[in-house]
């Protein structure tokens, strides 16, 4: 029976008919689809897919990419699937989007991340070992009881010109191998999995079954073929990023999990101590929930500050699995190492806890907690626009404020790409947000950090500090590292220190044209 399910609100959105057959259920394809049916290249092979699937988010999270031409999901004997599925995109491009995309999204906070791949076209399987007294019409009759599911089946008669070189040849009925071919690629997996590896007994022996190959069709029958195994091209098979470009990595989870644009902002740098202070901020659009990282940074060890908070966030989504429920603290010590010194859940939460005991300047955390909450309280779009709004000025810095008369609520703003850093692929909306904190927060009195209750020796042991948990940063050395960015401050920005050389030259005003990551994905 077919049913019209809608997968959600959105301009790729449209009701799909979903059908149960065979131990699948498919989505699609759309009823107003006209043009023809898209090609392997379009369709996407996606593994681990939780039990409790939402089939329907899942679709309107496919929809943000593009139209869906087709989705196919495998179903047990009851109602739970079978943990993997097809996708099939109406346009190439789409689908190697979502093929990027697929591997960065956490679905129903599951540990295990999907596996994506790109489907092969593979559908027809190479025969091999068949007994050559076979006859032709006897092998297509004997297939199709083997394999239902079959297409059709693709056999040769014996060379003539071999007969004459060869004793015994004259009773041959084919050359001892065939090709079965199936509708599409999950029709071939399923029939291949269903048999002893590799194996299938028929006519009393053992006949290898392994997936058709272009190359080996053509030495085999002598005459063309077209390709059946669908290899993708070279450019589909390029990197993405660079393996430590957590910057780009970032933002990719952000995309993928429907969070908002992540927003850095920069502190006080401290030259004396070598101290450059930091946080990010990471918030769901959705649940409004959201996460702030704040970072006391010994940057004489670093390369890439930026790198390195982007690394630590970049690890600590992937610990909470998409998660945005706990606040953190951060120590990185070294080029090589940050250290996770407390986790809490509110900013009054700091006054409890002893910063002091573990950073140089706490007050600084503490003001930092406070202008990343101030951040977290507002929409996107609105962030997004008094960003974007800011750069159109004379003046030497542009100027962010979210309240004239709160001091931990006023910024500068500095350009999206002032590390120069490359775009992300497949034309993927790369907006960036980040803010250097009003250097007059630090002419306000230090906040006061004392603990709410006076420290008794009695308690001690209720209140002893979990050890820091180690974090090993890979992101400051190697690829991905355009320029050296140890810290950032009110003078270099002024001057442009702080940006790559090739970003120097800009100077406000300066038109940003981003758009925030729940309008589009794409640029």
């Amino acid at each position: 029976m077919t049913h019209d399910l809608k997968t959600g609100e959105g301009s790729n959105c449209e009701a799909l008919p979903v059908i149960l057959e065979n131990g699948r259920k498919v989505y699609g394809p759309p009823p107003n689809y006209k043009d023809p049916a898209p090609t392997y290249q379009c369709e996407l092979y996606v593994t681990r897919i939780p039990q409790q699937l939402d089939e329907l988010a899942f679709l309107r999270w496919l929809h943000r990419i593009g139209p869906v031409y087709e989705f196919r999901l495998m179903m047990d004997t009851g109602s739970s699937n079978r943990g993997y599925a097809f996708i099939r995109y109406c346009s190439e491009n789409n689908a190697l989007a979502a093929f990027e995309l697929l591997k960065h999204l956490f679905v129903c906070g599951s540990e295990d991340r999907l596996g994506v791949y790109r489907s092969q076209g593979k559908n027809r399987l190479y025969i091999s070992g068949i007994p050559r007294a076979i006859p032709l019409p006897l092998l297509q009759e004997n297939f199709k009881l083997c394999f239902p599911q079959m297409h059709s089946c693709t056999a040769y008669p014996p060379l003539k010109q071999c007969n004459k070189k060869f004793i015994g040849r004259e009773n041959e009925e084919n050359r001892g191998f065939a090709f079965i071919e199936f509708k599409d690629h999950e029709m071939a997996l399923e029939a291949k999995k269903r048999l002893t590896p590799g194996r299938v007994r028929m006519w009393g022996v053992d006949l290898k079954v392994q997936w058709a190959k272009p190359k080996e069709e053509l030495q085999l029958t002598g005459v063309g073929t077209k390709n059946f195994s669908g290899y993708p091209n070279n450019r589909n098979n390029a990197q993405f990023f660079m393996p430590n470009d957590f910057c780009a990595k970032l933002r990719l989870y952000c995309l993928a999990n429907n969070f908002n644009i992540p927003i850095v902002v920069y502190g006080p740098a401290f030259y004396s101590g070598q101290l450059q202070y930091a946080g990010i901020l990471l918030k769901h659009s959705s649940s409004g929930m959201y996460s702030m990282y704040i970072f006391e940074i010994a940057f004489s060890y670093m390369s890439d500050i930026h790198l390195a908070i982007c690394e630590v966030a970049v690890k600590m989504i992937e610990r909470q699995i998409g998660h945005l429920f706990c606040h953190g603290l951060f120590r990185v010590v070294s080029d090589t190492q940050a250290e996770l010194v407390h986790t809490f859940k509110t900013p009054d939460e700091l006054s409890s806890f002893n910063l002091s005991r573990f950073f140089n300047r706490p007050y600084v955390m503490r003001e930092l907690a406070i202008s990343l909450q101030l951040l977290a309280e507002q929409s996107s779009e609105k962030i997004l626009a008094l960003y974007k709004r800011s750069f159109l000025t004379n003046a030497a810095l542009a100027t962010f404020e979210l309240n004239a008369e709160n001091a931990f609520g006023k910024f500068s703003s500095i350009l999206p790409k002032f590390r120069n850093n490359r775009k992300l692929n497949n034309n993927f909306n790369d907006m960036e947000i980040t803010l250097l904190q009003n250097p007059a927060i630090g002419l306000l009195p230090p906040t006061d950090f004392s603990p709410v209750a006076p420290i008794l020796a009695g308690n001690l042991t209720a209140i002893k500090q979990e050890p820091p948990q180690l974090f090993t940063l890979r992101s400051q050395q190697g690829f991905g590292i355009n320029y050296l960015l140890q810290h950032v401050e009110i003078n270099s920005l002024m001057q442009r220190a702080c940006y790559h050389p090739d970003q120097r030259v800009n100077s406000n005003p300066v038109w940003i044209a981003g758009q925030s990551y729940q309008k589009s994905i794409y640029n």
